[in-house]
C-alpha cells in the first residue's frame, strides 16, 4: 500500500511571519499555472498543484472590492483602540484570490460615501505591516491622497518603569435615585433588555452583561430619546459600552456634569436609609406607604418595616404592586408610574419617592 506524502503548513507559516518581522511580505506562486496564494498556503487553490515557490509581494498593490462597517457587533474594540478607525474589506491583488482583511487610516464617519465610491471607481490600496498584540500582521491603507484617509493620533503607552504613579481623586458618588438622567437611562435599559433596574449599575456593560442583540439596543435608545428628548444614533450607540457611556452622552447634550462609571452608586435604598426616620419613629409618609402596602398585599401592618422588600418579602405579583401605588396616589396625591415603581424595592424606596415629590 502506497503511503501518502504528508505536507506540513507550519514551516510555511513560520517563514511568512519571520519575513514580516523583517519588513517583507511573502506569498506562494504556483509553478504550473502562476496563481499566487496570499496568505501563503500548502498548494495552489487554482489548479491543486503542490509545487509552489516563494514570491516577494512587499510592493504589491490591490483593489478594494467591498467594505463593511466595523462598529457594534462587527467590530473589534481592542483593535480600534490600538490602531484607530478601520473598515473590514475584501482586497483583490493581481493573480490571487480576493482576501478578507482590514483597511486602516480611514475616516469612519465617511463609510457611507466610501461604500458608494467603490461602485464608481477603483480604490487602490497598499499593504501595511503593523504590530498587533504579540505578532506582526498585514493590513492595508489607501494609496496616495484621499478624502477618505485619516491618520489617527494614538498615544503609545509609557515604557515599563517610566510610568509615574498618579494619585487620582476618588470618583464622586452618583445618587442614581435622584439623578434623573442616570435613572432614565437605567430604566430604559431595564425595559429594553427585560431585566430589573436593580440589576443595572453605571458600570454595567450593555453587550457583555445584558445582551448583544441589536434590536434591544435600538429599543433602549428609542426609549432614552422619548424620555429625555436626546437622540443617540444607532451607529453612535454601537461605540458605547457601559450604562455610564450612555448616561454621559445624554448629560453632555443636556449640559449636565458627566459621571464616572467607577464611582460608587448611591441607590434609592441608600438615600432612604440615610434620610428616612427609623422604624420606631415613622413619619406620616412612611405610615401611609406601609398602610397602602399592607392593604394591597393582604398582610398586617405590623409585619412591614421600612426595610421590607416588596417583591421578596411580600409578593412578586404585579397587580398587587399596581393596587399599592394606586392607593399611595389616592392618599398622598403623589403619582408613581408603574415603570418607575419597577426600580423601587423596599418600603423606604417608595416613601423616599413620595417625600421627594411632596
Amino acid at each position: 500500500m502506497k503511503t501518502m506524502t504528508k505536507y506540513d503548513l507550519e514551516p510555511i507559516t513560520k517563514t511568512f511571519y519571520d519575513a514580516l518581522e523583517e519588513g517583507n511580505i511573502l506569498g506562494r506562486k504556483c509553478t504550473r499555472c502562476g496563481h499566487i496564494e496570499f496568505p501563503p498556503y500548502l498548494c495552489c487553490n487554482a489548479c491543486g498543484c503542490l509545487d509552489t515557490e516563494w514570491v516577494d509581494l512587499t510592493n504589491m498593490r490591490g483593489v478594494v472590492k467591498q467594505a463593511l462597517p466595523t462598529r457594534g457587533a462587527f467590530g473589534d474594540p481592542d483593535f480600534k483602540n490600538a490602531h484607530g478607525d478601520y473598515f473590514a474589506v475584501e482586497v483583490q491583488i493581481p493573480g490571487a484570490d480576493p482576501v478578507g482583511t482590514s483597511l486602516l487610516h480611514v475616516d469612519y464617519d465617511k463609510y457611507a460615501e466610501f461604500d458608494k465610491a467603490l461602485s464608481e471607481r477603483e480604490m487602490i490600496v497598499k499593504p501595511l505591516i503593523i504590530q498587533d498584540e504579540d505578532t506582526k500582521v498585514v493590513v492595508w491603507e489607501l494609496e496616495g491622497e484621499s478624502e477618505f484617509k485619516k491618520i489617527p493620533e494614538i498615544k503609545a503607552p509609557a515604557p515599563a518603569g517610566e510610568k509615574k504613579d498618579e494619585v487620582k481623586p476618588a470618583a464622586k458618588a452618583v445618587d442614581v435615585a435622584s439623578d434623573a438622567t442616570a435613572k432614565a437611562v437605567i430604566e430604559a435599559a431595564a425595559d429594553a433588555y427585560g431585566v430589573d433596574a436593580s440589576e443595572i449599575s453605571l458600570s454595567t456593560d450593555i453587550r457583555e452583561d445584558l445582551s448583544n442583540e441589536s434590536m434591544k439596543m435600538i429599543v433602549m435608545i428609542s426609549t432614552i430619546e422619548e424620555v429625555t428628548d436626546v437622540t443617540i444614533e444607532i451607529q453612535e450607540a454601537s461605540a458605547l459600552n457601559t450604562i455610564a457611556d450612555f448616561v454621559n452622552v445624554v448629560k453632555e447634550r443636556l449640559g449636565e456634569e458627566t459621571v464616572d462609571a467607577s464611582a460608587p452608586a448611591v441607590s434609592a435604598a441608600d438615600t432612604a436609609a440615610a434620610s428616612a426616620p427609623s422604624d420606631d419613629a415613622l413619619d406620616d409618609v412612611a405610615k401611609t406607604v406601609i398602610a397602602c402596602a399592607a392593604d394591597a398585599y393582604g398582610v398586617d401592618e405590623s409585619e412591614i418595616t421600612l426595610s421590607t422588600d416588596i417583591r421578596e418579602d411580600l409578593s412578586n405579583e404585579s397587580m398587587k404592586m399596581i393596587v399599592m401605588i394606586s392607593s399611595i396616589e389616592e392618599e398622598t396625591d403623589v403619582t408613581i408610574e408603574i415603570q418607575e415603581a419597577s426600580a423601587l424595592n423596599t418600603i423606604a424606596d417608595f416613601a423616599a419617592k413620595v417625600r421627594e415629590r411632596m
